[in-house]
Parts: C-alpha cells; sequence; structure tokens
C-alpha cells in the first residue's frame, strides 16, 4: 500500500556535530547551517569535556539555522564545546 498525502522522504531527521571555536566563543552565539530550511523542530545537546551541559542554553532555528546563545551568566559557549544536533 502506497503512502499519500504526506511527503514523508522531507520529514526525515538530519544531524550532526559541531565543535564550538574560541571564535564562537567571543561572540557569544553559534550558528549551525542545517541544509533542511524546511525543518519544523530541532534537537541540540552540547557537551564539555564529555559532560551534558545545555540545561540553560538558548537555541532557537530560523529557515533551518540553529542559533546557540549564551543566556547570561548560567551558561556561555566555550571553546571546544561539542555540539550534537538534530532537525526534523
Amino acid at each position: 500500500m502506497a503512502i499519500s498525502g504526506i511527503d514523508w522522504a522531507s520529514k526525515i531527521p538530519f544531524g550532526g556535530t559541531v565543535t564550538a571555536t574560541a571564535t564562537d566563543a567571543s561572540a557569544n552565539e553559534l550558528s549551525i547551517v542545517t541544509g533542511k530550511t524546511d525543518a519544523v523542530g530541532f534537537i541540540v545537546q552540547v557537551y564539555r569535556a564529555n559532560i551534558l551541559t545545555n540545561a540553560s542554553l538558548k537555541a532557537s532555528m530560523t529557515a533551518g539555522v540553529i542559533k546557540i546563545e549564551d543566556n547570561s551568566a548560567t551558561w556561555v559557549i566555550t571553546d571546544g564545546d561539542v555540539i550534537n544536533w538534530i532537525v526534523f
């Protein structure tokens, strides 16, 4: 039976890993161009020294670009942070 009425291929999740640089840290933000401009949701995990640290980060997505930002004094991007991301 064929699936009709939905473009199921466009709903397949896509992801990757990015490592923050000193430039990202000094800019207080990092942008990830996912290549999936029609994405409707995302998940990010930030690891610092192999410890999950994203409890207070600010994250948003517009047209498939995920933006990670400092959140005042409670969380800041650091050179070497490893960001795992998924968009769907």
